[in-house]
């Protein structure tokens, strides 16, 4: 009973204390956000587990039992899976066929659909009303319920074709559906792993809040730095110490928890939808993994307070006077961010490995994160060095205000290493976002500049379809739409076959020759598919020609401009077995289009880490400026003139940060080099752009510093502290 009463009595010093010193609000709010921070982004962290977890789930239920073919007799239903690319990616179409009416559907289809007939997921039932476009696919018969879909933004449609529109030959069977593996439709090709997922929140979320976490902690740092050597000299043992420490803490740390549990319980009852990146977050997964979300939240607490232990100096030979000088080295980070910075360069070839896959990226990711985490150790070491110089030459030259600014940056490296470390990651990290928004391959480059050229004025056409169908399909077209076969010719050129109407769209005559070059359909069809020789045209029935040469269908319109590209889509799905009806570069159009989400969330994820840095470097510096103004407080009864705080605040503020920002755009650039080589771009002008906004924000911080100082020496009195 006694014990726990000492120990009731030692938090309560700790509450006290905490509550008691100087800037022990700035702590207060700093401990409150750190806390609330890690524990979000542990959420966050574990939030992306349960929605892969869910994934798996459904899509493992949905995931069809293939059978050895459509004439195995425990075939049931046949299937094939297409697609339908739009602007933001591939929407995904699947074609069932039940063979036996008393075969259980797919999880979410109440009932077949009947012949001809569709069902949409909520979200492309959603979209292709926008698009005016409902019926693109066929009547609709229904919606797909939850329990279908991997998630609920997918956009999924299931359609049971007409009797003998498609060649069996060329669907799968499957006896039923729920297998081990997830089906390989729906949004699943373009869906990131969760290691990708977790690649990139934990360095642009966790370990900024981290960063936060460490700050906080260090934050009031000489009043509980002075408390614990006083406790140590006064006879208190490790225990006793840690319990005051911890005293001091709990109740921000547990606030900044409990905000969190409240975030977590907002998302539970329904969807969410994430802003920047519109995802549909199910709060069915975060229902089935509560319990890891609290689990999360309570051991961020837990690691928050145990930073704050670890980050307390008092050594066995500290008396109630603090150290002059710091026990902070930077020496050991010094080398461990060259060895980072080789990591992220040369990663792929220190493990044998190509610049490609997931396990280059974590190389890399690992090489960046180190680097700049000990960058600010760099930094600070460089400045350390320039203090003792500075400290000579003030001594030779009675300059104060660099002498008392070069002692400050010698006895106090962990300061400055706190102090740039916000500028240094956020340097850091803003580079990472530019490069993976920015990361295209040199086709997705060279298909967006021929959709740029000709946009959808030519369309590319290519299914199974039999003769018949491709002639009532080209009969149906759009007025002013004409569609040539295109194969190619015995030289390795291009052929393309079509009536006189369809040849006269593309300016040519009625009649063999040659295409017109100076034509920007013509030019793009022989770059893309004719290896750069010149169009051969021929007049003939192009439904003939691709039942025997020809590959594709091409379409082209009689008039300048875009083709109508909804009502051909339209034409298409009621005459073609799984139609892919794509601009010139489609393929790598699409590609690009799904680079936009996993961008979309680096940059969400990217900029809430910046707010996470913003905020330490906000909660950093008030408290150094204040214990700067403290420490020079004396010296405005010694030394008349304001002008030695600007100056100590040039050397000890302005100058670290002014070298962070330098040389964080350095080594960021440095470091964009492996993804600039995968076609990343980065441009200097970018560089310069974060060069000159580190320099204004070392402007503002010197400013405000050295007022800050002036300000609380006018307000100093002698007192017996």
């Amino acid at each position: 009973m006694t014990h726990t009463r000492n120990w009731l009595q030692l938090l309560r010093v700790g509450r006290a204390a905490g509550r008691g010193s100087a800037g022990g609000g700035i702590r207060f709010v700093s401990l409150l956000c750190a806390a609330f921070s890690l524990g979000l982004a542990a959420a966050v962290l574990v939030a992306g587990f349960a929605v892969y977890d869910g994934r798996e789930l459904r899509g493992s239920a949905r995931a069809p039992q293939y059978v050895s073919g459509p004439d195995s007799e425990d075939a049931a239903v046949l299937l094939r899976d297409a697609g339908d690319q739009a602007d933001d990616g591939q929407r995904s179409i699947v074609y069932v066929e039940p063979l036996d009416a008393a075969v259980v559907p797919p999880p979410g289809v109440g009932a077949w659909p009947a012949p001809g007939e569709v069902l949409l997921s909520p979200a492309l039932r959603a979209e292709l009303s926008s698009e005016g476009a409902l019926d693109r696919y066929g009547p609709v018969a229904g919606t797909i319920g939850p329990h279908g879909l991997e998630v609920p933004g997918e956009k999924l449609a299931y359609i049971r074709p007409p009797t003998g529109f498609m060649d069996r030959a060329g669907m799968t069977a499957a006896k039923g559906f729920g297998a081990a593996e997830r089906s390989t439709y729906g949004d699943r090709s373009s869906v990131p792993p969760l290691s990708a997922f977790v690649g990139l929140a934990a360095p642009m979320v966790l370990f900024p809040a981290l960063i936060l976490v460490v700050i906080a902690a260090r934050s009031g740092a000489a009043s509980r730095d002075r408390r614990m050597a006083l406790l140590r000299a006064l006879g208190a043992g490790a225990r006793a110490r840690a319990l005051v420490n911890i005293g001091e803490a709990a109740l921000p740390v547990a606030l900044g928890a409990a905000s969190v549990c409240a975030v977590i319980a907002c998302a539970m009852p329904a969807d969410l939808t994430v802003p920047v990146v519109d995802f549909t977050l199910p709060s069915a997964d975060l229902r089935r993994w509560a319990p890891a979300l609290v689990a999360a939240v309570v051991v961020a607490s837990v690691v928050v307070l145990a930073i704050v232990l670890l980050l307390h100096r008092t050594g066995r030979d500290s008396g109630p006077r603090p150290a002059t000088k710091s026990r902070f080295t930077a020496r050991p980070l010094v080398w461990l961010c060259l060895v980072f910075l080789l990591v992220a360069t040369r990663g792929a070839d220190l493990i044998g490995n190509s610049a490609t896959g997931p396990m280059w990226r974590l190389v890399y990711t690992v090489g960046v994160v180190g680097t700049l985490a000990t960058l600010p150790a760099l930094v600070s070491a460089l400045v350390l060095a320039a203090g003792r110089a500075l400290v000579g030459w003030a001594n030779s030259r009675g300059r104060p205000g660099a002498l008392v600014a070069g002692r400050w940056t010698v006895s106090h490296p962990g300061v400055t290493a706190r102090l740039v470390a916000a500028v240094v990651i956020a340097i850091g990290l803003i580079t990472q976002i530019q490069l993976n928004a920015s990361l295209l391959s040199d086709p997705m480059v060279a298909a967006r500049a021929a959709h740029e050229r000709v946009g959808d004025s030519v369309l590319t056409v290519t299914s199974s379809a039999r003769q018949d169908q491709n002639r009532a399909f080209a009969e149906a077209l759009p007025s002013g739409t004409h569609a040539l076969a295109m194969g190619p010719t015995d030289e390795g050129g291009l052929l393309l076959t079509g009536d006189c109407p369809a040849l006269s769209a593309v300016g040519a005559a009625c009649g063999p020759g040659k295409g017109d070059a100076a034509d920007a359909r013509i030019g793009e069809l022989a770059a893309w598919f004719g290896g750069g020789q010149a169009v051969t045209l021929r007049e003939g029935d192009p439904a003939t020609a691709m039942e025997k040469e020809a590959e594709q269908l091409v379409l082209v319109g009689a008039a300048p401009g875009d083709l109508p590209v909804a009502e051909v889509k339209r034409t298409a799905y009621r005459h073609l077995p799984a139609p892919q009806i794509m601009p010139i570069g489609g393929e790598w159009l699409g590609g690009a289009a799904e680079l936009v989400k996993p961008a979309a969330w680096t940059l969400l994820l990217g900029f809430a880490g910046i707010a996470l840095l913003a905020f330490a470097a906000a909660v950093n510096n008030l408290g150094e400026f204040l214990r700067f103004g403290r420490s020079l407080a004396p010296l405005n009864v010694l030394v008349a003139k304001p002008g030695v705080f600007y100056v100590s605040a040039g050397w000890t503020i302005l100058l670290p940060l002014t070298v962070a920002g330098a040389l964080g755009v350095v080594v960021s650039a440095w470091l964009s080099a492996p993804m600039t080589a995968k076609g990343a771009v980065l441009t200097d002008s970018f560089l310069a752009a974060l060069l000159i906004l580190a320099g204004t924000l070392a402007v503002i911080s010197w400013a405000w510093g050295a007022r800050t100082a002036h300000h609380l020496a006018d307000r100093w009195r002698p007192a017996a502290d």
